[in-house]
């Protein structure tokens, strides 16, 4: 309150603060500052602690160039050392815009390296453009020689440290489609695709190297003091060693890819070799296939042209169906009904059960019927009648083994059919084997219908792996084993990391039951209704099959196939071949696909050192091999020539050999001619071929005996009946020849056995 002094003058009094203002104040100073600095203190917490490793990570990366470089992959071999599969060495070239001084120099760049290393210019000139930039990729994956253009013209325009190149790894395929279904491919950054490529990414890949270099916050490099530069080695792939025989495969490859084209197989065809001791895939052929050099290009001519007639998306998802189906392995990926071949383990069981032995008969009326449904034999309206066990086996009698499956009864049948694997995977170590499913075949409880008919091999599906597994357990005396194409991991320096041991999975039948079937089906082969597949000096066990697709019957497909095994009486090697869908005029596998099993395992067996042991008949049609007597005096080299059951015709007035045909050391058959030639002044003397397709042997040895060709006869079986012709001829009819030419014509006997 105002008042006034003795003066008059006003005077101000105020009141002292009580303790309860200065306590509100102070609160009222804290919560001003906790509120001013609590943002703050809260973004240092979500910075530092909450964002902290991001935020490092940035900053690193902000000031860090990282480049990766690529290891190299690990290699495939076959079994004896063979590269299947190596990766190239070619290089990457990379640019630092932010080294580029003037434009004159971007535009100079994106005129000239487009044109040398082939890339789009417009973008490469973008790229340079990028002054902030320190990596650009400019071409992946060029040889040595673009990379020696483009050191010369960096040198010449003075741009050293504009571009640098760094090593990286190209994948190739040495032979091309060889094994193109196993071995699979990779994609354009290296990484596996499909095939062994893909199922052993991770061992064959390796691990990336880096090479880090300083850089500030805008991507440009750091002053020299700064510097920095930090190269990480990539880590080389581990390599793997196959089952593969590279010799064997190419043989497997060679004879199917001739069926596949004489027979026009529409769903191509495949060939399989298994050593039957271990489970160890030799040979895996798949026709047709791919080359993996250019896995995406469609390999069938005729499949390009149905696609050439194609547009838009009807173009594009026929095309995605093609590609899948070439790279498909359809001896893991396929089913097919394996019709007579399974006759095989019908016998297995009726032996190993006891309903049957080796003297038991069996009656062909042309039919049986089973609860009031007619099934035909082959032969039908025909019959075999009565016939032996081995009999049944060779004339692949329906009739047969639909009553001796129906002895067996179906838990028995079925116990079987589950041991011998035809209801799991068999764990190969190939990528996309398919599941058997249930609705794939009949259990314990099915009728007799069924089991007549699967008893036959029909009604059911199994793939060709299961296949030539189980029947490679009969060769090798009744173990199931796991088949396996890798046999060892090695590491870059090439030490072995991992060796694959053989499984047995179980025992099937007994070693008795396996060796007693074994000698019917070598009957077979050696004589019997398996003929053409017959091999001298080789005693071939095996069973035909021809099964109808019956999901489309309108279509008259079928499946041709042969599976069998070789020596009978020490089995090494098991085969299978099939053809799907073959459209000549023949289609039984005993017609078209055992001749193809002939003609690989004539060629396997002896380079897998197997010796022949001939018959007596064998030995007395052997064939010669001529005498070197090229140098030696006429009257020597006729003698010579003689002494080996073969006939010689001289041409010219000489007294000494200068050439000869065939050569020494060449095959012929006895009683062949040789040509010595005594002067080099005379003319070869030729001949024309004869077109010896479709005759029977003595018709083939008239016409070569009239041309004066020799032929080497291949397929025919000694001492068996029938009236076999020439299906193939190793030199085409109509061609002009030296007189003496050796010709191989290959005979097929006409059986009509399924």
């Amino acid at each position: 309150m105002a008042v006034s002094d003795k003066k008059g003058t006003p005077e101000i009094h105020t009141r002292a603060p009580v303790r309860g203002m200065k306590l509100r104040a102070a609160a009222v100073l804290i919560f001003v500052v906790v509120i001013a600095f609590g943002g703050v203190i809260g973004k240092l917490f979500h910075w530092q602690i909450q964002e902290g490793d991001s935020l490092q990570q940035e900053a690193v990366a902000q000031q860090l160039s990282d480049t990766v470089t690529s290891p190299n992959r690990g290699k495939i071999f076959d079994r004896n050392g063979s590269t299947l599969v190596e990766s190239q060495l070619v290089w990457t070239v990379i640019m630092s815009p932010a080294a580029i001084e003037t434009d004159e120099d971007r535009v100079t760049i994106a005129d000239d390296i487009s044109a040398l290393l082939e890339v789009d210019r417009d973008t490469l000139y973008a790229k340079t453009q990028k002054t902030y930039s320190q990596f650009e990729y400019v071409k992946k994956k060029i040889p040595r020689a673009k990379v020696e253009e483009l050191a010369a013209w960096v040198s010449e325009k003075e741009m050293g440290g504009v571009f640098r190149v760094i090593t990286d790894y190209k994948r190739v395929y040495p032979y091309g489609s060889l094994a193109s279904t196993v071995l699979g491919f990779t994609g354009a950054e290296g990484t596996g695709l499909y095939g062994l490529e893909a199922l052993y990414e991770n061992t064959l890949a390796g691990e990336a190297g880096r090479v880090i270099t300083t850089q500030n916050g805008w991507g440009e490099k750091m002053p020299n003091t700064l510097s920095y530069e930090k190269t990480i080695d990539a880590t080389d792939g581990s390599s793997l060693v196959l089952t593969i025989d590279q010799t064997i495969q190419h043989y497997a490859e060679k004879y199917l890819e001739e069926a596949v084209k004489a027979t026009g197989c529409t769903n191509r065809g495949l060939a399989v070799v298994m050593d039957v001791n271990t489970g160890g895939i030799l040979a895996l052929a798949v026709k047709g296939d791919y080359d993996p050099n250019d896995p995406f290009t469609i390999a069938d001519p005729d499949v390009l042209a149905e696609l050439a007639e194609l547009s838009g998306d009807e173009e594009s998802t026929a095309r995605s169906a093609a590609l899948q189906k070439q790279w498909n392995n359809k001896v893991v990926y396929d089913f097919y009904e394996p019709g007579s071949v399974f006759k095989v383990f019908t016998s297995c069981m009726g032996i190993e059960e006891g309903v049957a032995n080796e003297s038991t008969s069996f009656h062909c009326g042309g039919s049986l019927t089973v609860l009031g449904r007619k099934m035909n034999c082959h032969v039908y309206p025909s019959a075999h009648g009565t016939q032996t066990f081995a009999q049944a086996i060779s004339n692949s009698c329906n009739p047969a083994f639909m009553n001796l499956g129906l002895s067996i009864g179906a838990k028995n049948f079925f116990k079987y059919f589950v041991g011998f694997g035809f209801t799991e995977l068999t764990g190969i170590d190939m990528l996309g084997e398919s599941q058997v499913t249930s609705a794939l075949y009949y259990d314990d409880t099915m009728g007799d219908v069924s089991l007549a008919t699967n008893a036959i091999g029909q009604t059911f599906k199994i793939t060709p792996i299961q296949m030539i597994t189980a029947i490679s357990a009969v060769a090798n005396g009744g173990d199931l084993m796991t088949p396996y194409v890798v046999a060892e991991e090695l590491d870059s320096a090439g030490n072995v990391l991992k060796v694959t041991t053989p499984t047995v999975r179980r025992q099937v039948i007994s070693k008795d039951t396996a060796a007693r079937v074994s000698a019917m089906l070598a009957a077979s082969v050696n004589g019997g209704g398996s003929r053409n597949a017959y091999v001298a000096g080789y005693r071939v066990a095996g069973k035909t099959g021809t099964s109808d697709k019956t999901e489309r019957p309108e279509d008259n497909n079928v499946w041709a196939s042969f599976s069998g095994f070789a020596p009978a009486d020490d089995p090494q090697i098991a085969i299978l071949v099939v053809l799907d869908e073959p459209h000549s005029a023949i289609r039984y596998g005993g017609t078209i696909s055992a001749p193809v099993a002939q003609k690989i395992l004539a060629d396997a067996l002896p380079y897998l050192g197997i010796e022949p042991v001939y018959t007596d008949a064998e030995l007395a049609n052997m064939n010669s091999a001529t005498p070197a007597v090229v140098g030696k005096e006429v009257n020597t080299a006729a003698s010579l020539v003689k002494s080996q059951g073969l006939e010689y015709y001289i041409v010219g007035e000489g007294s000494t050999v200068l050439k000869q045909v065939p050569d020494g050391g060449a095959t012929i058959p006895k009683g062949g001619q040789v040509v010595l030639y005594t002067e080099t002044t005379v003319a070869d003397k030729t001949v024309t071929v004869p077109n010896f397709e479709g005759m029977t042997l003595s018709q083939a040895n008239q016409a070569a005996a009239s041309s004066g060709v020799n032929i080497l006869i291949k397929g025919l079986v000694t001492g068996a009946s029938g009236d076999p012709k020439v299906s193939t001829q190793s030199v085409a009819g109509g061609t002009t020849v030296p007189r003496a030419t050796v010709v191989t014509v290959n005979f097929i006997y006409a059986d009509a056995i399924e």
